[in-house]
């Protein structure tokens, strides 16, 4: 009960988000489906003007807000100290949308001139101290200025909007894919008819955008309260859930609440034998059947009343350890909400009646001859069935642990094409030129223990500009989507991105603005198999490849390697990465922010690790691996209980036949032999039930990633050896007890 309680907090935070919201159910985004040959994305961001599209055309919307990205480092007023701030930049409708609690100000007005700023509670306190009231002050950004004119209280961990401060979108946008698009529909209308107007208009406006492209182009549109757990996008403004892991936990809560409930179903029918006589006499003096069953549930309901209390208490007391085993930011006030202690309580419920239902009904509706004669029968088979599930959900437990384990392991060993290791990345903050960055980079190689220094606008595994390309003397309709990541001096060297043929940027890029280097992958779509001088047209003018540089994998394996085109035109960039030798992260880092801080006073600078990044990648898939590590030994010892409860029965049940074959001279040995042989073919059944279900929840899942290993015979050959041998183990003592237990006393209690 305290594991399932955790476990169904934690679903239930995961299914929470955006919940919270006033009209999440009118609440929608809009999604860009860019095709090119065999190969769809799904963007999460649309053009600027569909948003006046579904204002003006499709009735059934009744407002909509675009959202674009733009946060930095900010001071309060005339300060030199500054704090990274998340800000959205969005239309005064937003605050239609999504309904914000205030704490200071007014919200109905607060976005509708430019400059004009709502902020976080958190956000505040940063600037200008707890308790505070900081309307009327401003935070600066550089020459920008954003004047407060509310407070709210803080986004709920559960939402997948994460920003701390809102201000005006700007009357005018930008050409591209980049806007996040909500919307809301007017209350009562036909959702489908809504979203079929909808994704045609978006759909429409794309394709006419981009006319010229060599693409397919579609539209989603996705409900506020699914983004969390199923959305189809790409990518998203916070990190989302994976719907197969969550299906692994609810499997696990099925399991060992279904292998508990089992065991005490049986238990109890077992000790049912032994109050056969008590509950024959009742009846024989008058009670009635309903009178049982009120005695037999209302045993249930102590029992299990008694549990829950106990699990209660587990919860409390080791719910945050739980919490960090899984790496699952647990909130303070989970678990004390009305609405969780009545999830609590319907469990509680549930499992009563479940637990004693059948036992109760089982146990009252013979008569007194028919209880004594039919029992046990009835009471072995029903043990030996829960055995079989029981062990059937071991065994998919087992296989379905080495099948997740070895495709983790696998996708975490993949090759990366660039070395993520003893290297770490720090955002500027502002914007620094490459002649700006020379000067730090010639400061930082003063130290030994840097390797090497780049300036670019991101790191491998952050994201890109797509961008269109195409071999000269091919049309603007022959365009193929690429991903750039623009670059500035080092990069390549410092990822160790090795160059397959051509060259590698030179340090001094200004030579090299009109010049790329492509991927493998980028390559081989543009049919070229050497880059020495060769043209290609490039967002519209003729550039000169200089080299082919290996593949890299800026996600995870459940997506493809898509093809990259590295650029120099951008002589600005943002992003520091710095190569160390290994085990000097600590001294190297503050060596890199001492000097950074001179160079850009008040700048807020921190770090992370390269290696933390990739890894995050598989964070979600590492959290189901130790909940199913958990949940596989949880199984694994409730059906061992299940299993001494039919060894004991079966040991019981025997008795008198192993006193005589001891008296005619048996062995102990192979009355052990047997018992354990007659308990392991009534296992058997479960073998493939347990294989079955495991090959088919696992082939789904493997289904999600783009590379992955195959299901191999041998796994499941592993998860038989070792439940046998669990099985033999947890067996072998009930069976010598009974074999080399007196056969006179056996002999003289069965007289």
């Amino acid at each position: 009960l305290a594991v399932a309680m955790f476990l169904l907090v934690y679903l239930n935070f995961e299914y929470s988000y955006d919940k919270h919201f006033k009209d999440k159910d009118r609440v929608y985004r809009m999604l860009t489906v860019w095709e090119e040959g065999d190969i769809a994305e799904n963007y999460p961001i649309c053009l600027w003007t569909l948003a006046d599209g579904l204002s003006r055309e499709v009735p059934e919307v009744e407002t909509v807000s675009r959202l674009l990205r733009n946060g930095g480092a900010f001071s309060a007023n005339e300060d030199k100290e500054k704090f990274g701030i998340d800000l959205y930049m969005v239309d005064s409708s937003f605050l239609n949308i999504f309904d914000f609690k205030p704490v200071y100000g007014e919200l109905k007005d607060a976005l509708n001139v430019p400059g004009q700023s709502v902020i976080t509670c958190s956000a505040a306190e940063r600037f200008f101290g707890k308790g505070v009231n900081p309307i009327g002050n401003s935070l600066r950004r550089d020459n920008e200025v954003y004047q407060i004119v509310a407070v709210i209280e803080d986004v709920p961990s559960n939402s997948h909007l994460k920003f701390d401060m809102l201000s005006k979108l700007p009357d005018f946008g930008w050409g591209g894919l980049e806007y996040f698009t909500y919307l809301k529909l007017r209350p009562g209308v036909d959702v489908q008819t809504a979203m079929d107007k909808c994704n045609a208009l978006n759909k429409k406006i794309v394709s006419d955008r981009f006319v010229m492209q060599n693409s397919r182009f579609g539209s989603i549109m996705e409900p506020l309260v699914r983004l969390h757990v199923s959305t189809q996008a790409s990518f998203d403004l916070s990190p989302t859930t994976n719907q197969s892991n969550l299906f692994f936990i609810i499997l696990i809560v099925v399991f060992i609440l279904g292998i508990a409930i089992c065991n005490f179903i049986s238990l109890y029918v077992i000790q049912g034998e032994k109050r056969a006589t008590e509950i024959s006499v009742r009846k024989t003096n008058g009670a009635g059947r309903s009178v049982i069953l009120k005695m037999l549930f209302g045993e249930t309901f102590a029992v299990t009343l008694l549990a829950f209390l106990l699990a209660v208490a587990l919860y409390y007391s080791c719910s945050n350890s739980f919490a960090r085993l899984i790496n699952f930011n647990l909130p303070s006030d989970i678990g004390i909400s009305l609405v969780m202690w009545g999830n609590f309580i319907l469990l509680f419920l549930g499992i009563t009646l479940i637990a004693g239902g059948y036992p109760a009904y089982y146990l009252s509706r013979f008569n007194p001859a028919e209880l004594i004669r039919k029992t046990i029968t009835r009471k072995y088979r029903l043990t030996a069935a829960a055995v079989i599930i029981q062990f059937s959900v071991v065994i998919f437990c087992i296989s379905a642990l080495l099948i997740v384990g070895r495709q983790l392991n696998y996708i975490k060993n993949l090759p990366l094409g660039f070395d993520s290791e003893n290297i770490f990345v720090t955002s500027l903050g502002k914007v620094t030129t490459n002649a700006q960055f020379e000067a730090y980079r010639a400061e930082l190689m003063k130290y030994p223990e840097i390797i090497s220094v780049s300036l670019s606008q991101g790191h491998p595994a952050s994201g890109y500009s797509g961008q269109g390309i195409r071999n000269v003397g091919q049309s603007e309709q022959e365009d193929m989507s690429i991903d750039e990541r623009r670059v500035g001096p080092g990069y390549l060297d410092t990822y160790r991105i090795s160059i397959m043929s051509g060259r590698n940027f030179s340090d001094n890029l200004v030579a090299d603005t009109m010049n790329l280097v492509l991927s493998e992958t980028a390559a081989k779509m543009l049919g070229i198999k050497e880059a020495i001088n060769q043209k290609v047209l490039y967002k519209g003018q003729e550039f000169t490849l200089i080299g082919i540089a290996r593949d890299i994998r800026s996600s995870s394996a459940r997506e493809k390697i898509g093809p990259v085109v590295y650029s120099a035109y951008m002589q600005w960039c943002q992003t520091l990465s710095v190569r160390f030798q290994e085990g000097m992260y600590e001294k190297t880092k503050n060596n890199v922010l001492s000097i950074l801080n001179k160079q850009l006073e008040g700048m807020p600078l921190s770090t992370v690790l390269m290696k933390d990044i990739v890894d995050d990648q598989y964070k979600q898939d590492e959290i189901t691996v130790r909940i199913l590590i958990s949940g596989t030994v949880m199984a694994i010892v409730l059906a061992l209980l299940g299993l001494l409860a039919l060894s004991s029965f079966v040991a019981q049940q025997k008795r008198k036949e192993i006193s005589v074959r001891r008296v005619l001279g048996a062995q102990v040995g192979e009355i052990v032999f047997d018992l354990n042989r007659y308990i392991i073919i009534r296992i058997l059944p479960a073998v493939p039930v347990g294989i079955a279900l495991s090959w088919y929840v696992m082939s789904r899942w493997l289904n999600g990633f783009q590379y992955s290993l195959t299901i191999t015979w041998w796994v499941f050959v592993l998860a038989l050896l070792i439940t046998l041998l669990v099985v033999l183990l947890t067996t072998f003592y009930q069976s010598l007890h009974a074999a080399t237990s007196n056969p006179v006393d056996a002999l003289k209690s069965e007289s």
